[in-house]
């Protein structure tokens, strides 16, 4: 979750015991109706946002004032789709990026935790380039005839009668009537005639046709690596240059995630792995895949394809179900603001969609083509957080709370039973944040697992550490950069005095709100078993 932006409210602005977001009748009802019948449509949401940003980095973000501007306006981790740009591009997007984060801090006063994450390419099949004669695309015409080849000679002159396809054995594993699909769905093509090295298809469905878009075929399991030997040096270019996040595209199966670990060796152990689901395989195995991952993206565009579009809202429901019982962070992706791409307004069934992705329970919401192609990527990322905070204020955090309590095996670890008490006390007493101190961050992931209706202020001395957390709903880490004092207890306090200190300056904590400490008994990981509770005084100083 961002830190506070410009487009915040601040609880100054509210009376001293109203807290926005709560939505207190409907939070404490008993039943699924009595909640919605309880909604008010009034009241106003939360100050803070819970739920993570990701967006994809492209032609529309190439610039140091653009990258500081959609920081501010609420991204919390920025995509790198290694299928575009050469990898020395993709490179000094990584650098401008930090730049934009450090400048970004500077003008905060304190570190800002921006994540940097990359796609591998995987096993994702594109088209070539479209020849220079035919401009940026081609039209492919309903009822007429194209050949799709793997033939290199076409790698860099597809044009209306010939496409190129970057899969070698592409026609080696197709069937006579199977459906192809390019960029997105918008083309698709059946296939009447195979050969060696080129397929020849009846264009049922035409459009125009750009560069490097991808192909799907859907039901087909292509017997391909898991990895190419071009996936191969980006991630050891990801490893070269710290990145925090490898989203691993058509995961399969839990076996590519761990063959993806033994690509990273020791240097990259540290490195968050999400497993991008885009097949019926990957739903088929993916209780398994949530064993080995770190994260999960649904990408609905592909997936829907695969198991038709209708059974999309079952195979969505039912993953981010599996996922938060596991506390596995889960983001959705695909088309969620895709009017923006064109237009600073976007439609209304988009905010729905988006609405009804964080009550389903997602973790993070990933914008791709808005904002990397897209004509107003700070916009799209100013709506997107605003709509996320109405969302946020309709969950049902109490019955859910419950709900994952039941799931909870017994008995449970002293790390456990304490993220099961913060949350619930911060219910009772409406806290404006939970506070967890934390080295690793597991203890503020577990927090996060219960659903708290409030933001996690999370401290952490380790950098690498607090940008990875922006993947769970509800965190705000907070990076402490004074060394540590002998007096570990005097440490302890001087950590929940930053957290505090930060929350007030920033207007989502007032004086005399209450707040849940989390923190461990004694010094270094595996102690969390405290949790307390206190009211904010005037005079909070950072020792």
């Amino acid at each position: 979750m961002v830190w506070p932006t410009e487009f915040d409210e601040k609880l100054g602005e509210y009376d001293a015991m109203e807290l926005p977001g709560q939505q207190l009748p409907a939070t404490n009802a008993y039943t699924p109706l009595d909640h919605v019948l309880n909604l008010d449509i009034k009241a106003p949401p939360g100050c803070q946002r819970l739920t993570a940003i990701i967006a994809t980095m492209g032609k529309s973000t190439s610039d140091l004032d653009i990258m500081e501007k959609m920081i501010a306006a609420g991204m919390n981790i920025a995509l790198i789709n290694m299928s575009f740009g050469s990898r020395e591009e993709n490179v000094e997007i990584i650098k401008m990026l930090r730049h934009a984060a450090k400048n970004f801090s500077v003008h905060m006063g304190r570190s800002y935790p921006l994540a940097v994450a990359i796609q591998l390419s995987g096993r994702k099949i594109r088209t070539g380039r479209i020849a220079d004669v035919y401009g940026e695309s081609v039209e492919l015409k309903a009822g007429e005839v194209v050949r799709l080849t793997t033939d290199e000679t076409y790698k860099e002159r597809c044009s209306t009668y010939t496409v190129y396809v970057d899969f070698m054995y592409f026609a080696d594993q197709m069937k006579k009537d199977d459906y192809v699909l390019l960029d997105n769905e918008t083309i698709m093509l059946k296939v009447e005639i195979i050969s060696a090295t080129t397929l020849t298809c009846k264009i049922e469905r035409g459009g125009f046709l750009g560069s490097y878009k991808d192909v799907f075929v859907p039901n087909v399991v292509f017997d391909m690596p898991n990895f190419s030997e071009k996936d191969k040096q980006d991630i050891e270019m990801a490893v070269k240059n710290q990145v925090d996040i490898i989203i691993a595209p058509f995961i399969n199966s839990a076996q590519a995630i761990l063959e993806l670990k033994d690509l990273l060796g020791e240097k990259g152990k540290k490195i968050a792995i999400i497993a991008n689901i885009q097949t019926i395989e990957g739903f088929n195995k993916f209780d398994e895949i949530l064993t080995v991952a770190n994260g999960i993206i649904i990408t609905r565009q592909e997936l829907g394809s695969d198991i038709t579009p209708k059974k999309l809202v079952i195979a969505q429901k039912n993953m981010i179900a599996r996922a938060n019982k596991n506390n596995t962070p889960i983001c959705i992706s695909a088309h969620l603001l895709s009017s923006m791409r064109f237009k600073k307004i976007p439609l209304r069934a988009e905010l729905l969609d988006i609405a009804n992705c964080i009550l389903d329970g997602a973790d993070a919401l990933v914008l791709t083509a808005e904002t990397a192609v897209g004509l107003y990527p700070v916009d799209t990322i100013a709506c997107l957080a605003s709509i996320c905070k109405e969302a946020e204020a309709c969950v049902w955090t109490k019955q859910l709370y419950h709900d994952l309590i039941e799931k909870t095996p017994l008995p449970c670890d002293q790390a456990t039973g304490a993220a099961l008490a913060a949350v619930l006390a911060a219910q009772r007493v409406i806290a404006a944040a939970i506070v967890v101190v934390t080295t690793t961050g597991k203890s503020a992931q577990l927090v996060a697992k219960y659903r708290p209706r409030c933001p996690i202020i999370t401290v952490t001395r380790y950098a690498a550490i607090a940008r990875q957390l922006h993947m769970w709903r509800g965190i705000i880490p907070l990076i402490y950069e004074d060394s540590p004092d002998y007096d570990w207890q005097n440490d302890l306090e001087k950590r929940v005095n930053f957290c505090t200190k930060w929350a007030m300056e920033l207007g989502f904590v007032r004086v005399g709100d209450p707040l849940v400490i989390v923190s461990g008994w004694r010094q270094g990981t595996g102690f969390t078993n405290t949790m307390r509770i206190v009211y904010t005084a005037a005079d909070t100083t950072i020792h």
